[in-house]
């Protein structure tokens, strides 16, 4: 990615390190598992989640009337991250909708992700995660950084300080080994047979501290917990009640065809409760209208 191989370059210049030698990537030959019914589908392997060949419907959903904006469906082993941003881009570009706000599950809170919403001037409410880490020892959140020193201070009250930013954008900040040997947390702090602790600080992590804060806000919180009784809700209709729980067809267009024709139908439903709505509204103002009209009125005459 040029975009992070030039914040990379920025970072290192800007603590006195030379830019790291540009490097022929060599792609790595995967054995990737492929359907004999239906190759274009995808293996899908997560926590929770059922193991086998799969498609993915990525949806989005307005925060006001749960109507469905976009479907795509991709192969059961593309992440979600991968399509998000050109999504929302074409959504933008097709319906010209002043997009302010998102809320997104954990799997959404990335460093890309966070960067391209704050690029487009959208403020995001993504739920948080937690990297791997070993159980009972201290996570990076029991470390605070201090920007003005670019440095991360310790449970312990030390710091510790910028060593080299790697070529896969993580800045490492590291404690002196003395310190660390005779800390009283290191029981808890150290892992392995590692004798100092270092902690990794990616070169867009502003981003995802900014959605940290904005969740911490009142406004932030009606936001992502609007995600539940929107996007959450949306694909139980689709699954309790369209079908769509499993895929009718083979083919990733023939899939999307199904959710397409599933999203068309659950937005019929939809607008069409929206206009009864608005419907019996705009009778109730009439009805309101004409009786502050025979109000005034009876009281001229009286």
């Amino acid at each position: 990615m040029l975009e992070l191989d030039k914040a990379i370059d920025e970072d290192r210049i800007a603590h006195g390190k030379k830019p790291l030698k540009k490097t022929e990537k060599t792609s790595e030959t995967k054995t990737i598992k492929e359907s004999t019914t239906d190759p274009e589908s995808g293996y899908m392997i997560r926590d929770g989640k059922p193991e086998g060949f799969f498609y993915l419907d990525h949806r989005t959903v307005d925060s006001k009337h749960n109507i469905i904006v976009d479907v795509h469906v991709t192969p059961g082993n593309v992440n979600d991250v991968d399509p998000y941003l050109s999504r929302i881009d074409r959504i933008i570009n097709t319906f010209n909708f002043n997009v302010k706000y998102v809320g997104l599950d954990a799997g959404y809170f990335t460093n890309y992700i966070c960067k391209g919403l704050a690029d487009r001037n959208i403020t995001y409410a993504i739920a948080t995660k937690l990297g791997p880490h070993e159980k009972g020892k201290y996570t990076k959140n029991k470390f605070q950084y201090v920007k003005e020193w670019d440095v991360y201070a310790c449970p312990n009250n030390c710091f510790l300080k910028y060593k080299t930013t790697t070529r896969q954008g993580y800045k490492e900040y590291v404690c002196d080994k003395e310190i660390c040997s005779n800390c009283r947390f290191k029981d808890k702090c150290l892992t392995g047979k590692s004798e100092f602790r270092t902690i990794r600080r990616h070169v867009w992590e502003e981003y995802k501290d900014k959605n940290i804060a904005f969740l911490k806000t009142d406004k932030g919180k009606r936001i992502y917990k609007r995600r539940k009784e929107t996007i959450e809700r949306s694909f139980a209709d689709s699954k309790e009640l369209h079908g769509l729980r499993y895929c009718r067809f083979r083919g990733l267009a023939k899939v999307s065809e199904q959710c397409l024709l599933t999203a068309a139908v659950q937005n019929m439903k939809k607008i069409a409760r929206v206009l009864s709505l608005l419907f019996f509204k705009g009778i109730n103002k009439i009805f309101m209208l004409k009786s502050e009209i025979y109000c005034e009125n009876l009281y001229a005459t009286a």
